[in-house]
């Protein structure tokens, strides 16, 4: 592990650098492109507003930051650069079911000008959004929502330590976290100690995507505690 990283509060600052940097990593997922987050210029623009908006909506209601960075600092200059970017929705209370059933904004596809294309979107985001359900419901959690490092610094600890710092708000308030994981990422949470749980299967007009959800459980949670919220 690199000493010159830390992970950091991510600032309205720093959205621009964060999106040329997140976008790329989830642009080939084909429900990513028909979100518009796609890594042009304007895409970089309009997705960046979308986050600070669903940070917005987080921090109106639960304490906790929910967008992290990880950066690199030049021991010889001093310069910081974002090499890592992790989002974090820390929900430390109960919800009641208008609440937790209400699709999050990030997932919502309420931005896509098209009506056809917006239907879609969301008919091939439903299985995330009713596998989030079925798992955590209105009880207390997190839910890992973006992960990514730049590939010049991948196999260094920078996913390590952004995933660790959600881990250890976990700990702290006795959370489950929950995700679904990419390919690339899946070997990473299950090191830290992520299970599978289920898979989320997504239909994108005949060419399927299938990706594990998977949860890290308190300690002390016992097996048969390892159950869906919403059966």
């Amino acid at each position: 592990m690199t000493s010159n990283l830390s992970v950091r509060e991510a600032r309205p600052g720093d959205i621009l650098e964060i999106m040329t940097l997140a976008l790329p990593c989830f642009e080939h997922i084909p429900v990513e492109q028909m979100l518009g987050n796609v890594s042009t210029p304007e895409g970089r623009e309009a997705a960046g507003e979308r986050h600070l908006q669903a940070w917005r909506e987080h921090a109106a209601e639960f304490a906790m930051p929910c967008a992290i960075t990880c950066v690199h600092t030049d021991p010889e200059t001093g310069e910081n650069t974002i090499i890592g970017f992790a989002e974090w929705f820390i929900y430390d209370k109960p919800r009641p079911p208008e609440q937790y059933r209400k699709t999050p904004f990030l997932l919502s596809a309420s931005w896509v000008a098209d009506e056809s294309e917006r239907e879609k979107a969301k008919r091939w985001l439903q299985p995330v959004i009713d596998k989030r359900v079925k798992w955590l419901g209105g009880n207390s959690h997190a839910i890992l929502m973006y992960m990514c490092v730049d590939k010049a610094w991948r196999r260094q600890g920078a996913s390590t330590m952004c995933v660790q710092w959600g881990l250890d708000r976990c700990k702290e308030l006795g959370l489950p976290a929950y995700l679904e994981a990419s390919e690339d990422g899946e070997p990473v949470y299950r090191r830290l100690g992520f299970e599978e749980v289920e898979k989320v299967a997504m239909d994108f007009d005949g060419v399927e995507g299938v990706f594990p959800a998977m949860i890290w459980w308190p300690p002390g949670t016992k097996q048969e505690d390892k159950v869906p919220a919403c059966p």
